[in-house]
């Protein structure tokens, strides 16, 4: 049994968020089929989540606030009835943070659910921009979601024609230079329009989203997809345009750059937003783009430093099934190389939270709204704002340090009393650490001056900031 229950912990810790009451004797049984059973079930939004509103919903009422403060500089209001976009919107913004965090401690397939974090982060959206801090949690509950156990391909389509990776990366200031819009601004001079390509989207889908930074590709080829995703843009930006894609983004083709594309060896003459469409599907199954999401997975799941044949078996799997991604991850699982006991990850402040959750078998408090939010913040990891497309860092240097683990045993001393009186200290930390739980931490509980001490140290342990 004791080996069963070091292969429980790596399930319900390493592959999942963290272990609950007596989660790890169940998980023991069988702990491969725990992990591989949950992939039959696809990680859609719960009843609250999903009823929040859509991209188009949200990107509407945005236009409306727009309408409304408009009319309300025309009549000379007064500056406190101009409602601001904080005023509007921060109570729907705190809603889509706590009821995703609520899903993220709750939920009973936490390998689907870890996957979605995965992709999320993969697909990274900063919410610096005004819409976004509405749309980034729409994406990844509408193009995220309901695509983490399909194909690789349809995902890629559905993220970058969301409207909010559009805004994200800028590319509704895109503008093909021999688009019709370009011809009539050349035409009327208007000297101060912006006419050129943006490059921003067309890059960090090369090399944060398919081929990676080695991916082989040419600035040439950057320019090419650049051309030839001109007129993707936001609903926002384009309400009259033809759809693109099922989320409220719209095809300008007044603002594309017209012809044919030589894109990684290879020509793409179609017309339209097809040629765009055409390209990605062509990225995603080339084979450095298979060895950088295996690689990418292996990191998340296994350790900082993956080892290369786990990342090879992933790959060659990913190329075979042309991108499919339940096979992906049943050659993950099923591999003894993500099993072994020595390989861990440390937690990063989502994971930590979340796992702290878990342990103490506790909601969110709907009297404190914002606490999710600010212990987020306090502990380095603001919700949707990561400090770079590049998504939240993957690895233990980056989260490791003197400060980042005082302000992690504040966050426990906060939990500490609300562990449930029918379970003791000891009892938290056998059913969350199993046998990990080493001497010192051990001791240390049991030397503790009160209950409430005890249970801080159990979640401020060294072992319960890994996984």
């Amino acid at each position: 049994m004791p080996r069963q229950l070091d292969l429980a912990l790596i399930a319900a810790n390493r592959f999942g968020l963290g272990a609950g009451p007596g989660e790890l004797d169940d998980i023991a049984h069988d702990p491969r089929e725990w992990v591989l059973s949950q992939l039959q079930t696809p990680p859609l939004a719960d009843k609250a989540l999903a009823a929040l509103p859509s991209s188009e919903q949200y990107q509407q009422q945005i236009i409306e606030w727009r309408q409304q403060r408009k009319k309300a500089n025309r009549e000379s209001r007064k500056p406190a009835q101009r409602q601001t976009f904080s005023q509007r919107f921060n109570a729907d913004f705190v809603k889509e943070i706590n009821l995703r965090a609520a899903q993220q401690c709750a939920t009973t397939t936490p390998v689907t659910e870890r996957l979605v974090m995965f992709w999320s982060n993969h697909f990274t959206i900063s919410d610096e921009k005004q819409p976004l801090k509405l749309l980034a949690g729409a994406m990844e509950r509408e193009a995220i979601r309901p695509r983490v156990c399909g194909n690789f391909t349809d995902m890629l389509l559905a993220v970058e024609q969301h409207p909010a990776m559009l805004i994200y990366l800028d590319n509704q200031q895109s503008t093909g230079p021999d688009s019709k819009v370009a011809m009539k601004r050349a035409r009327q001079k208007q000297a101060t329009s912006k006419t050129s390509i943006n490059e921003n989207l067309a890059r960090e889908i090369m090399e944060l989203h398919t081929l990676s930074s080695e991916g082989g590709y040419s600035q040439a080829d950057v320019i090419a997809l650049a051309e030839g995703i001109t007129g993707w843009r936001p609903w926002l930006a384009a309400r009259k345009a033809q759809p693109l894609g099922p989320y409220g983004s719209r095809f300008a083709p007044a603002f594309h750059q017209p012809g044919e594309r030589q894109f990684l060896g290879r020509r793409f003459a179609q017309k339209g937003a097809a040629q765009g469409e055409a390209m990605l599907r062509h990225i995603a199954m080339d084979p450095h783009t298979a060895r950088f999401i295996s690689f990418k997975l292996c990191r998340q799941f296994v350790s900082d430093k993956p080892p290369p044949d786990l990342v090879d078996t992933l790959a060659d799997t990913f190329r075979k099934h042309d991108g499919d991604l339940m096979p992906v991850y049943r050659a993950l699982f099923e591999s003894d190389l993500a099993w072994q006991p020595d390989q861990r990850k440390f937690r990063r402040p989502d994971e930590y939270l979340i796992a702290l959750h878990r342990a103490l078998a506790i909601d969110l408090n709907p009297k404190q709204p914002g606490r999710w939010r600010q212990e987020m913040h306090l502990m380095g990891q603001n919700v949707f704002r990561p400090g770079s497309p590049a998504g939240w860092p993957d690895s233990a240097d980056n989260w490791i340090g003197a400060d980042a683990i005082w302000k992690r045993f504040f966050v426990a001393s906060r939990y500490s009393g609300r562990l449930p009186s029918s379970r003791d200290a000891m009892e938290l930390a056998r059913d969350s650490l199993g046998p990990r739980l080493g001497n010192r931490t051990s001791v240390a509980i049991s030397e503790a001056r009160n209950r409430r001490q005890a249970t801080a140290l159990v979640l401020a342990s060294p072992e319960f900031q890994w996984r």
